[in-house]
This record gives C-alpha cells, sequence and structure tokens, in this order.
C-alpha cells in the first residue's frame, strides 16, 4: 500500500510539475484544496478554486513559461509534501514554491509561490 501511494504522490507531483512547465492553469487547479494560497511576487492571498485558477491563468498569460525543473521535493514535519523549482518565463525567473497534503492518496496544493530571481 505504502509503494502505491508513494508512486501516486510521485505522479501527482509529475502533474502538477508538467502543470507550470506548461502555464496550464486549469490543470493546476485541478490539484488544489478548496481554498488555495498564491503569492506572485510579494503579493498574496487565499482564494477559491476558481478564483485561484484565473488568478493563475493570468499570471501565466503574462508570464508565459519557457522552463519549469524541480529543484528539491520532500515532506514537511507536518506531512505535508513540498517541491520548490525554477520556472523560467518570457519575463524572467521565479523560484516556485508548491505544499499539497496527501487526503485519501491524493495530493492537494494548499500553497503556490512564484517568487521572482
Amino acid at each position: 500500500m505504502f509503494v502505491l501511494t508513494s508512486q501516486t504522490q510521485a505522479q501527482s507531483f509529475d502533474n502538477i510539475a508538467n502543470a507550470i512547465r506548461t502555464g496550464n492553469a486549469s490543470s493546476l487547479a485541478a490539484s488544489f484544496q478548496s481554498n488555495v494560497e498564491i503569492t506572485i511576487k510579494d503579493a498574496g492571498n487565499s482564494y477559491s478554486k476558481s478564483q485561484a485558477e484565473m488568478v493563475l491563468k493570468n499570471f501565466f498569460t503574462t508570464h508565459q513559461p519557457k522552463g519549469f525543473v524541480i529543484a528539491h521535493q520532500g515532506t514537511s514535519p507536518e506531512g505535508s509534501k513540498y517541491f520548490i523549482g525554477n520556472l523560467s518565463t518570457s519575463t524572467g525567473n521565479y523560484r516556485t514554491y508548491v505544499y499539497a497534503k496527501a487526503t485519501n492518496g491524493v495530493l492537494a496544493i494548499q500553497e503556490i509561490r512564484f517568487e521572482e530571481q
């Protein structure tokens, strides 16, 4: 059971990373909890799933992704999964942080941050 859960979570991280890499806000929103924290540069807020999708759609429209690489991933002491990656866009590079919690074997994004490098 543990191996299956680990594979499912790894696959979910791959799906999330691919959504960021391609700028697919809809695909990314499919992995959101009902409310998600989004921080872009220095502005952050808590959004509903649909609001968060619109915020990311606007971000990806203005900052078209050119590449995304996961630099580090792990588990927090509270049990949340996370990864840190580097997103290159048409307007610059962003250090990207994604925090997710597994619920019934499915990763749901709690927070996503894009910090300008």
